[in-house]
């Protein structure tokens, strides 16, 4: 017979010891029974083998397109109709062709047998409340108006993915929501139960009940707890891998490579994790990559000791040279322990794309921080956030900080862009902040070594760009150029009015003055689809008017948010500014910039003469140029000015019709911000600003 035998890191069904003799005497009058073995993968990044990259809704709530609605919400436990699987697919050895799935968590093949779907609670299995064929998440339950078990299939033949997902389920006991899905796998005959999502912890059983006396159940199961976090990106999700047959002496899978996918070009070292899928504990091994298709570079790694199911950080002793351009690598272990083969090739490969940047630009880091002057220690977080920003120079980083309605009635100054951007990131609590839309955490744990490695990351994009501000009609201008260091796409322009400082909104958490508070994105929180080519510039022209008169909102409840569209909640007009980003839909930001200011004055006497200025590379470090267009030939003197008005520079040029050009060097001047002083032959004057680095 089979036994159960587990423990943290696997489950595997054992023969009891019985002599040779009676062993071939079982064989002989009764078939052996197939089994599964799992393993648990709680933090590896992406869904199993990345088929899956949509993001998790609720039906109605955002879902993407493509899922399909099984079973709705039911007070009781209930199944759905027979369903057709997509493709073959073998249960414990032997073919299944459709299923049925309940409202409590189980999804069956044995859809012959009229039985009742399992009860809401968590029960161990194998259970006579379970129909035999059965993949279980007993524990959790779809009552609720937005509970909805939905279904997609992903990838193509053969190694496609057939998702059964619980979306916006709750626990048995309480009110939380969690997401998970069962996931068949086509060809492998896999099955995955995926942990997505979850504002709480689940009390669970996750396993396959093969019939009333055989199962396998993950361990810690029918206590078993949620691992998701809060993203709706499976950034933060967890599996369990349930594969058919025994677990191999032999089996080493690629999980990770953890090079950085944004590189300069020339060398880089190879690095990234590996998993002893096998029983045998692993001693040495080669490592092997690919890149773009060419030969395999190979380096052996000796003298290490990696149990069944640990993993091991590798790196590769042959540095790999990329070019500019994107790039696919591949990885995978060979001679496992000194010439033994790898028995298992349906998990030996990772492979990754990688971009490298046509040029080296700086990065200019945005940090966005949620906080509200009701949260008591959003006050602390904002003062350990300036403890290490305002030791910086304000051109090397963009800060917005997004004011929110909660706790309590929320800040005055919320906004319902405000609160959309926390959604966007799945925020629910505060202090919160993220840095280049990756690191997400408590402002009071940001430090000087998150700050210099936000400034690392290489962006994807140049960026520079203007704006004006018109304190007597209250309106905002500005243009942003950009253009791709990368071939991609699916990118998002995002423009935010912020104002340097507030102080009306003061509530209960202590603090008395707010920094760089989010009035107005433009046109909205959604963004500008924008795409572009390598070495192209493109540039995007905005203008906002903020409507009627300041009013100051008793808190940050919905009743009393402004309404932009007859009023508005600007303290001071000559305190706005715009800042600007780059983000791409993993909500990886790729560039950041702090707009510079113009005089709008005078860029309403000189666009007469002078149109469509562009300055750039707008922060510069060794020369920077300006770019005229001339209606009328004229002379025009450029100088540069220092910001305590010392002239740096002065250049007087004879200008034609059409573009012109002119060239300032700058490597011998100190970091800082600059003015640029453009006057021509009738006195009409205009002001840019331009900021050096060093």
């Amino acid at each position: 017979m089979f036994v159960v035998i587990s423990n943290s890191k696997q489950i595997i069904f054992q023969m009891k010891k019985i002599t040779l003799f009676s062993l071939l005497f079982l064989i002989a009058i009764v078939p052996m029974q197939a089994q599964y073995w799992v393993a648990d993968f709680p933090a590896p990044g992406q869904n199993p083998n990345g088929l899956n990259n949509d993001s998790e809704f609720p039906v109605g709530g955002g879902i993407p397109t493509g899922w399909t609605t099984l079973l709705g919400p039911s007070a009781t436990p209930t199944w759905s109709a027979t369903t057709a699987l997509p493709f073959a697919f073998n249960f414990n050895g032997s073919p299944v062709t459709s299923f049925k799935v309940s409202n409590s968590a189980t999804l069956t093949f044995d859809v012959a047998t009229a039985v009742a779907a399992p009860a809401f609670t968590a029960v161990a299995i194998p259970s006579a409340t379970v129909p035999d064929k059965s993949v279980c998440i007993l524990g959790i339950k779809g009552t609720g108006t937005n509970d909805n078990i939905v279904t997609k299939t992903f990838g193509s033949s053969p190694n496609r993915q057939f998702w059964v997902s619980f979306s916006s389920y709750s626990d048995a006991t309480t009110n939380e929501y969690f997401y998970y899905s069962i996931v068949l796998e086509e060809t492998t005959n896999k099955i995955y139960v995926v942990d997505q999502r979850t504002n709480g912890t689940a009390v669970t059983t996750v396993g396959v009940q093969i019939d009333a006396t055989n199962a396998v159940s993950v361990a810690g199961s029918p206590s078993l707890d949620a691992l998701a976090g809060a993203s709706a990106t499976p950034s933060d999700n967890a599996y369990y891998a349930f594969t058919p047959g025994l677990q191999p002496a032999f089996d080493m899978s690629a999980t990770d490579i953890t090079t950085a996918k944004y590189l300069p070009a020339g060398n880089a070292t190879v690095t990234g994790v590996v998993r002893n899928m096998g029983t045998t504990t692993i001693t040495s091994f080669d490592i092997n990559y690919s890149l773009d298709g060419a030969a395999f570079q190979t380096s052996a790694i000796t003298g290490v000791n990696i149990p069944a199911l640990s993993s091991y950080n590798f790196t590769h002793s042959i540095p790999a040279n990329f070019t500019s351009g994107t790039h696919l690598l591949d990885i995978y272990c060979t001679n496992l322990n000194s010439g033994n083969p790898d028995l298992d090739g349906s998990n030996d490969h990772r492979m990754e794309s990688f971009y490298v940047m046509s040029s080296n630009e700086v990065r200019y880091p945005l940090f966005e921080i949620f906080t509200s002057s009701t949260c008591p220690p959003c006050n602390p977080g904002n003062v350990n956030y300036h403890n290490v920003v305002d030791t910086r120079p304000k051109s090397e980083y963009v800060s917005i900080k997004f004011q929110q309605d909660f706790p309590g009635t929320g800040d005055p100054y919320t906004t319902a862009e405000a609160v959309s951007r926390r959604g966007y990131y799945s925020i629910n609590s505060i202090p919160r902040m993220e840095i280049n839309g990756g690191w997400d955490g408590n402002a009071g744990s940001f430090s000087n070594a998150l700050y210099d490695d936000s400034r690392a990351q290489l962006p994807q994009y140049k960026m520079m760009g203007d704006y004006a501000v018109n304190t007597a009609n209250q309106t905002v201008t500005a243009k942003i150029k950009y253009s791709p260091l990368i071939d991609i796409t699916g990118t998002k322009l995002y423009v935010a009015i912020l104002e340097k400082t507030t102080v009306n909104n003061v509530k209960s958490n202590g603090e008395t003055e707010f920094y760089h508070v989010m009035k107005k994105m433009v046109p909205t929180q959604t963004g500008t689809d924008i795409g572009g080519t390598i070495g192209v510039w493109d540039s995007l022209s905005i203008s906002y008017t903020f409507n009627g008169s300041y009013r100051l909102p008793t808190d940050g409840t919905t009743a009393n948010v402004i309404n932009h569209t007859i009023e508005h909640s600007v303290e001071h007009f000559d305190s706005l500014y715009v800042v600007a980003w780059i983000q791409g839909a993993d909500k990886v930001i790729y560039q950041a910039a702090n707009l510079a200011t113009l005089s709008t004055t005078a860029i309403g006497n000189f666009s007469n003469v002078i149109q469509n200025v562009s300055i750039y590379p707008n922060p510069t470090a060794d020369f920077f140029t300006i770019d005229l267009n001339m209606e009328n030939k004229d002379n025009v003197m450029a100088t540069l000015v220092s910001e305590d008005g010392s002239i740096i520079e002065a250049k007087s040029v004879n200008m034609n019709v059409g573009k012109n050009s002119i060239e300032f060097n700058t490597s011998g001047l100190a970091a800082g911000v600059y003015n640029v002083i453009l006057l021509d032959s009738k006195k009409n004057a205009a002001v840019h600003q331009i900021v050096v680095v060093h």
